[in-house]
């Protein structure tokens, strides 16, 4: 039986979710023992959990305009050292933990989907010979700062070949890519009959239906998006799928609200059901995280995208709006005019779905199957060396430094 140690981080959503499905696709092709790590939580330090997911959280809702400066700082320019990035500390945090974890469990494959997980991967290759095969993968529409010092993993899987002349730019070799998509969520790619989708859930089969997913992590604006649309519909026959997530106060809100005669609302809290809602609406709105992109597209919804984003959200918006897959609103006022254009125009619905096919794709499907292909690691030398796990980190921290000045050499 093959091994797999999969390295999350919990920085939102996104990469445990993406990890999970991972595991469960693994898992369901057999043969396979898989194993989900969060690399900080078990590795590192209580403060740099927090900056992850915590930090990260403030940064995008109270500070949007520094977090988009520091993102845009770092987006274009691989750091002096490559190495020795500004987030290298906190890999650093993690390598004799995870040297540990590695030669205890043994995996053939790791996979990191975050890139502290590529870093930490990539230090400790530096700096001893580990027989694993590593991969790592782009969760957006746009290479990240940092991905380029986990140039050291074995193979990169990235959105598509629009991104392989930018991913060779940041330091990696055509051949470590993958331009395979984003391995998201595979229900997503359920075929399931809008007639069958309202019928389960007891929604009108005819009326123009609009599915909002602003409830749940760091944005706070749902429920206001979620009046403004209300709004925008107010004296047409439609039907609103509002999904708040762990939202209890969305919710609650939502609940309380008293739509216009001709509209009707479910109000749905945390599901694990989100394709079936999916099936049943004509238009979504959301936030533009690349994992939401991806599973809108497999479903193949317009996309009618806030332009209150963050930084790689708005990047992702830019480059589905330029593939004319997705529009987007700044307001009540533009969210009305755009709305009520989808909803008058099934053709320029089609053309959006249309628009979006070809980025349409089993990611995970086909990722995983590499994964399976990958072979058995032999952990003999490795093991015959006498390590001494406290010196690891000072051991990495050499190489790295090694490395940065071979790499300014060049």
């Amino acid at each position: 039986m093959k091994k797999v140690l999969i390295l999350t981080v919990t920085a939102g959503n996104g990469h445990n979710a993406c990890s999970a499905a991972m595991k469960k696709k693994l898992e369901e092709l057999g043969g396979m023992e898989v194993k989900i790590v969060d690399l900080l939580k078990a590795y590192s330090t209580k403060l740099n959990v927090w900056v992850a997911d915590g930090g990260y959280n403030l940064a995008v809702s109270k500070l949007p305009k520094i977090y988009d400066a520091f993102f845009n700082k770092y987006l274009n320019a691989p750091p002096k050292k490559r190495y020795s990035s500004p987030s290298q500390g906190v890999a650093l945090s993690c390598v004799e933990g995870l040297l540990k974890e590695i030669l205890e469990f043994q995996p053939d494959v790791i996979y990191a989907s975050h890139f502290y997980g590529a870093m930490a991967i990539t230090d400790l290759k530096l700096a001893y010979n580990l027989p694993f095969v590593s991969f790592s993968a782009a969760l957006d529409y746009v290479l990240t700062p940092f991905w380029e010092s986990g140039v050291g993993v074995d193979y990169f899987v990235i959105p598509n070949d629009d991104f392989i002349d930018y991913s060779l730019y940041k330091g990696y070799r055509r051949e470590q890519l993958l331009p395979i998509g984003l391995p998201v969520n595979g229900r997503t790619l359920e075929v399931m009959d809008k007639a069958k989708a309202r019928e389960i859930l007891k929604l009108d089969k005819d009326d123009f239906t609009v599915m909002i997913m602003f409830g749940g992590g760091h944005w706070n604006g749902g429920f206001k998006i979620f009046k403004q649309t209300v709004k925008a519909l107010d004296g047409c026959e439609a039907q609103i799928i509002m999904i708040n997530g762990k939202n209890e106060a969305g919710f609650k809100k939502v609940a309380a609200f008293k739509p216009p005669r001709g509209i009707k609302v479910l109000n749905v809290g945390f599901t694990t059901e989100v394709p079936t809602y999916m099936s049943a609406a004509d238009v979504i709105l959301n936030k533009f995280g690349g994992t939401s992109v991806t599973e809108m597209i497999n479903k193949g919804l317009p996309m009618l995208i806030t332009e209150k984003l963050v930084a790689q959200e708005k990047y992702n918006l830019v480059y589905f709006k330029a593939k004319g897959a997705a529009l987007s609103f700044k307001n009540g006022k533009t969210l009305k005019e755009n709305l009520l254009k989808l909803m008058n125009r099934k053709d320029l619905r089609e053309q959006m779905t249309k628009n979006s096919a070809p980025f349409k794709r089993d990611a995970i499907g086909e990722f995983a199957k590499i994964i399976v292909a990958q072979p058995k690691a032999d952990y003999s030398g490795i093991l015959s060396e006498n390590i001494d796990f406290k010196q690891v980190k000072k051991r990495v921290e050499c190489a790295v430094k090694a490395a940065d000045k071979t790499e300014k050499r060049k």
